[in-house]
């Protein structure tokens, strides 16, 4: 959240979706890690989330990760990527 208010105006509509009380926001243990960092950590550990950003470098670093699929918003339509193979 913290990160989405630094970024101002521009990333408004992101911070209220984030806010929303419809989604349930997990806490962070890790002190002094980027969001991103955050991120990619915990669906490394769990792999039960779809991830939804439209941030290129964070959609590169979790298509690595297989089994986690990514939400983005694109052209004013929402987007699920094909499920990356998962590991049986």
């Amino acid at each position: 959240m913290a990160e989405l208010e630094k970024l101002g105006t521009k990333y408004r509509i992101a911070l209220r979706i984030a806010r929303d009380e419809r989604w349930e926001r997990l806490q962070c243990s890790h002190k002094g890690v980027y969001a991103d960092d955050c991120l990619v950590d915990r669906v490394q550990k769990h792999k039960i989330y779809i991830v939804a950003t439209n941030d290129r470098d964070l959609k590169r670093r979790i298509r690595k990760i297989p089994g986690v699929p990514i939400m983005s918003v694109a052209k004013g339509k929402y987007v699920i990527e094909r499920l990356p193979d998962a590991p049986e």
